[in-house]
């Protein structure tokens, strides 16, 4: 099995100038196979006992990826909550971790997760910045960013679906937003599927998003966006009008 994961990048964009300024890596399996998806492949590595292991070829085969991409772009790499004893970039001490992003997921424990607590230090230490994950869909809410200090917000999807029209999910993303600029968090938002939500986000002065309007999953590294086309298209506009 391990021998056929790889890691498809999908792009994280700058909302306002189109750009592509990082990727993450997402776990995937044999295309066509049973484990194609990730969450196949980490059920039958927890009923098989070797969850440990996978989380190990997860975070090596997402780290092979860094090399494809531009210098001035970073790796979001996704770890496990409960596996922080795993060192975040086993096989691979040679990489510039100040280009590695560690993802952390609030759908796992982290409050009542001492060990993951110290370890977020140790990895800060080292030149990786935190990315709280999920945020939205947890159940720990300001709890994790109290916890953490994440440097990066990424603000789940089922904030972000639907937001264009929905005037509570507008209400609970503005107090995001304002959270996060008066924390100096870089905030992400995730799922970005629609025109709509594209342009109330613009106008709520969210930077980064990620998702498929913007760009899927795929085994090459996007080099250019949806948002990078239409920041050009309105620049035209622009110079046509003036």
């Amino acid at each position: 099995m391990g021998t056929r994961l790889w890691a498809a990048l999908q792009p994280v964009v700058n909302l306002h100038t189109g750009m592509v300024v990082a990727h993450e890596a997402l776990l995937r399996g044999e295309p066509g196979s049973s484990w194609e998806s990730p969450a196949a492949l980490f059920a039958i590595a927890k009923r098989i006992g070797q969850r440990a292991n996978l989380e190990v070829m997860a975070r090596k085969v997402g780290l092979s990826r860094l090399p494809d991409l531009p210098m001035d772009q970073n790796l979001f790499l996704n770890v496990d909550n409960l596996k922080s004893d795993i060192p975040a970039m086993p096989g691979h001490s040679h990489v510039d971790s100040h280009r590695v992003v560690l993802e952390i997921s609030e759908r796992r424990p982290i409050l009542t997760n001492p060990e993951l607590i110290r370890q977020v230090a140790i990895w800060r230490s080292q030149g990786h910045a935190i990315a709280l994950d999920d945020y939205g869909a947890g159940y720990m809410g300001t709890g994790a960013i109290l916890e953490l200090h994440p440097d990066i917000l990424k603000v789940d999807r089922m904030l972000i679906t639907g937001v264009d029209h929905d005037p509570r999910r507008q209400i609970v993303l503005k107090s995001v937003v304002q959270m996060c600029d008066e924390l100096n968090i870089m905030l992400v938002a995730e799922g970005v599927e629609t025109l709509q939500e594209f342009f109330i986000l613009k106008e709520f002065g969210i930077t980064y998003g990620q998702g498929f309007l913007l760009g899927r999953p795929q085994k090459t590294p996007q080099l250019q966006s949806f948002a990078a086309l239409f920041h050009q298209n309105s620049v035209q506009k622009d110079v046509m009008k003036s």
